[in-house]
């Protein structure tokens, strides 16, 4: 009889057996697991604060002046653009030479400042502060933006009388005016961008604890976007009058703009349509806050002063529908309503 190799009747003997990596291991103790795994969610939840805290406070000293600014936006440049390059050190000073000259304006060391101002504001949201504390800091970084567009505004009037000048007089055709050289806040790349897109965003890794944030305008510097989408919805769940203050100053904002078009077709259109437009969202929100008689006033009277503005028929509606959800109580001696001329 012919034997089988004894290595085949071992592999045979083994194949039986289970092997090791599908044996169970020895019991497990469930309490020191629960334990172990506590102490690492909370030493990872105190690891978390105190990087939030650190986070913070980077963010708010380099918002604190021009001059933090523009120095931490240079950090961040180094770090995301030339940390690694070869001649790392030439390249980053070929930057700083060229691109680095053009930070050397107001306007510009201002749109780095104001940008960081709106992400620390922006970084404390997204870690839990409540609009109600944020909402001096939000009217105050409003303020700063304004004033920075205010600026923009002088220059280019500037510009446009230098160039009204330069028609009617042929010995200044084609010379530079002083405000030609003038830097405009509204140009810098900072100004447009969005949060998310930031450099300091990129530099910092914190895309997702800044993209968690819902109802929250991108950009620094776009006041009706903060407005609408924060202090607006803030101040009509509290019934808070400074709603009708954001209106007020969104009119003169968009007046001026109008006025120094100088342009009488954009002034004109201001005055007929945007105006009372502007003027009905001011009387809806009135009625929003409570202010209800005041609010059905002053929609009576725009619909009476503007019978051929665009949105007349859907006034009258939103009118009628006010009226109709909480009629007012008859005073004693009811005075008859007014007559439309």
């Amino acid at each position: 009889m012919k034997l089988r190799p004894l290595g085949c009747a071992l592999c045979l003997i083994g194949a039986l057996v289970a092997p090791s990596w599908a044996q169970d291991a020895p019991p497990v103790d469930i309490h020191q697991v629960r334990e172990l795994l506590k102490q690492i969610k909370d030493r990872r939840a105190t690891d978390e604060k105190i990087a939030q805290i650190k986070l913070l406070q980077d963010f708010r000293g380099a918002a604190a002046n021009n001059s933090a600014a523009i120095s931490f936006y240079t950090q961040a440049v180094q770090a995301t653009q030339f940390d690694g390059k070869a001649h790392e050190q030439t390249a980053f000073q070929d930057w700083k030479r060229s691109e680095g000259e053009k930070l050397k304006s107001e306007e510009a060391q201002s749109a780095v400042r104001i940008h960081l101002n709106y992400l620390f504001l922006t970084l404390q949201r997204a870690m839990g502060t409540p609009v109600q504390q944020l909402e001096p800091a939000l009217q105050a970084h409003i303020a700063s933006v304004a004033a920075a567009f205010a600026k923009d505004d002088e220059i280019t009037l500037r510009r446009q009388r230098a160039k009204e000048m330069a028609e009617r007089n042929p010995a200044l055709r084609g010379k530079k005016s002083p405000a030609d050289d003038d830097v405009l806040f509204s140009d810098q790349p900072l100004t447009k961008q969005a949060i998310g897109n930031s450099i300091f965003v990129q530099w910092y890794g914190i895309q997702k604890l800044v993209s968690s944030i819902k109802d929250w305008e991108p950009v620094s510097s776009n006041v009706d976007g903060i407005t609408q989408n924060t202090l607006l919805p803030y101040y009509r769940q509290n019934k808070d009058p400074k709603v009708l203050a954001i209106w007020d100053a969104k009119i003169q904002r968009e007046s001026q703009q109008a006025s120094n078009s100088n342009l009488a077709f954009k002034i004109e259109q201001f005055n007929k349509v945007r105006l009372p437009s502007l003027l009905w969202s001011r009387a809806s929100d009135a009625v929003a806050i409570g202010l209800r008689n005041r609010g059905i006033s002053e929609m009576l009277g725009l619909i009476k002063n503007n019978p051929e503005h665009p949105d007349l028929p859907v006034w009258i509606g939103k009118l009628e529908e006010v009226i109709a959800a909480e009629p007012a109580a008859a005073p004693a001696n009811p005075t008859p309503a007014p007559a439309v001329k």
